[in-house]
């Protein structure tokens, strides 16, 4: 029986090691989801770059918010990846 394009994708993406990295780079675009659209407007994933997610934030009462919900914003992003992908925040 014939494999789906979209299998024999994914077998390729895990194969070449891309597959979290793609998931990596999906995160900006559920960035407003996970932390809503006010906190949002005020920090951006930069990156994510083994196990580290980046996050640039504008002013330091916005980077005190998001240091108090670090933990909570890691298990939200982890369990839209499906995966522990992302272990630490640094907030720059």
């Amino acid at each position: 029986m014939a494999e789906s394009i979209g299998a024999i994708i994914q077998q390729w993406l895990r194969e070449n090691n891309l597959a979290e990295k793609l998931q990596e780079n999906s995160v900006p675009s559920y960035w407003v989801e996970i932390v809503g659209e006010s906190v949002a407007k005020h920090a951006q994933v930069e990156r994510i770059e083994r196990g580290t997610m980046f996050v640039k934030v504008q002013s330091a009462v916005w980077r005190n918010e998001l240091a108090m919900r670090r933990d909570e914003i890691r298990a939200k992003v982890n369990e839209r990846l499906g995966a522990e992908i992302v272990k630490e925040i640094v907030l720059r």
